[in-house]
């Protein structure tokens, strides 16, 4: 059985079934390369009319199917929440996935939307940047150095949490899409970065240092690569001196 017919198998016992009006199957199993940890994405498209939204899990026949009900209204409020922060996971879905079913042909219309807006590139959305985020970036190589040269055996705790927040930072000073389990495909394979529609990085400097920081093996190594992408990250940012640093802001009412 394949997953069709799986899918089809939950269809006729979802709860919901007299709702829907399409659906919309995204994730490895259309775009390629499923493991067997793979489950099947489903966005389940319901009656604009209906004044609720589900998300579930159901196991078929050994397959999981994570399912996500929504009527077109709410779709295009997640369109545009994921654009302003930069994080278009909603916008990759319908862009990349496969309508299974439009009874009414809004999920090609919800996929077109999906599509446009990827091609924005976030045109129009500001990244934040003040001397507060700065501080925070300066912040997290200091105590890294410190607990290198301390030999502490949290370090690699601490190290890659600190790398998640800094490539984090960079993606949203870029306008890139950051997935942490996606983005050493994104910066070494064509074939991810068309898989999920993402951009090469600008500096290809950057991007070798971020991949080093992600598979060096050696701490120093680690440290000293995090260090570079700290001051390219704050060089982005208009540079960043710790004496005589200060930010003011209003007292909280």
């Amino acid at each position: 059985m394949n997953w069709k017919d799986k899918l089809d198998k939950f269809m006729e016992s979802f709860e919901h079934k007299a709702d829907v009006v399409g659906i919309l199957v995204c994730g490895s199993f259309v775009t390629g390369s499923p493991s067997s940890h793979s489950d099947l994405d489903v966005h389940i498209v319901l009656d604009e009319a209906v004044d609720y939204r589900e998300r579930g899990n159901k196991v078929v026949d050994g397959l999981l199917i994570e399912y996500f009900a929504n009527p077109p209204r709410q779709i295009r409020g997640y369109f545009k929440e994921d654009y302003q922060t930069i994080s278009p996971m909603s916008q990759t879905q319908f862009a990349t996935g496969e309508i299974v079913l439009d009874k009414i042909g809004v999920v090609a219309e919800l996929k077109d939307e999906a599509t446009r807006m990827m091609a924005l590139n976030f045109d129009g959305v500001e990244s934040s940047v003040n001397e507060l985020i700065k501080y925070g970036i300066w912040d997290m190589l200091d105590d890294l150095q410190d607990m290198y040269e301390n030999e502490r055996i949290d370090f690699d705790l601490v190290y890659y949490s600190n790398l998640d927040k800094l490539i984090s930072i960079y993606m949203q000073q870029i306008k890139q899409a950051y997935n942490k389990k996606t983005i050493l495909g994104h910066i070494m394979s064509e074939g991810v970065r068309k898989k999920y529609l993402l951009n090469e990085l600008p500096d290809q400097h950057v991007a070798k240092l971020i991949q080093r920081c992600i598979v060096a093996e050696c701490k120093k190594d680690r440290i000293d690569s995090y260090e570079k992408f700290t001051n390219a990250v704050l060089s982005l940012m208009g540079g960043f001196q710790i004496d005589g640093f200060k930010f003011k802001s209003p007292v909280l009412e």
